[in-house]
């Protein structure tokens, strides 16, 4: 069997032998284009009380209804973060995870679809967690779901959205990333932290 190169990284993925990476970059790369769906997770993580994971539950159900505003200039794409610990994050989210990368200690969730938003409201255990109602019939949403002739309006939209160049807001999905964000001095100290970014649609109709 071939020795590793100490020098170079290695993806601890593959079950066998591959070629080394210079630079955590190359890794990741690498984790990116071949690893998309793995999603095992790490041996480190460890428990965290329940009342800590309800606090934090809580947490992100207020964050998230800050951003639920009734101004119709409030509708497309939210983004908001909330710091949290790596352990914190799979007590909550780890049979959602839809990717792990070892490399960048980073964890991928994506929901969407009909029961999407019933599903995500048994994890936070708040059924009501991604609404907010403002009377008179005016209710700001987190959209996860679009039915197919929304859809086929969406990818015509996508396609416009390529040929001007202009980013297009993701509908109908939700997407939460844990990773560990920061930096360093001069003196190459460095001050980092663990949070959670979440990515969704914000959509408004009458009832």
């Amino acid at each position: 069997m071939s020795m590793q190169d100490s020098t170079k990284l290695y993806c601890s993925i593959c079950k066998r032998y591959v070629k080394g990476f210079k630079n955590r970059s190359g890794l990741q790369r690498h984790e990116t284009l071949k690893h998309t769906s793995y999603n095992t997770l790490p041996s480190h993580i460890q428990p965290v009380p329940d009342s800590e994971l309800s606090h934090l539950k809580k947490t992100i159900i207020k964050e998230l209804q800050k951003r639920l505003k009734n101004h119709y200039t409030a509708v497309g794409k939210q983004v908001f973060s909330i710091h949290c610990s790596e352990d914190a994050f799979v007590g909550i989210f780890k049979n959602h995870i839809t990717c792990y990368s070892p490399c960048g200690s980073s964890y991928l969730c994506s929901f969407k679809g009909k029961k999407a938003f019933e599903k995500v409201g048994k994890i936070l255990d708040d059924e009501n967690w991604g609404e907010r109602n403002y009377g008179e019939g005016q209710l700001s949403f987190v959209h996860l779901y679009m039915p197919e002739s929304e859809n086929g309006n969406y990818e015509q939209n996508a396609q416009n959205a390529i040929k001007s160049k202009k980013k297009l807001l993701v509908n109908g999905e939700m997407t939460v990333q844990w990773k560990v964000t920061g930096g360093k001095d001069k003196e190459n100290h460095k001050f980092e932290a663990g949070s959670a970014q979440f990515h969704f649609f914000l959509n408004q109709c009458q009832i």
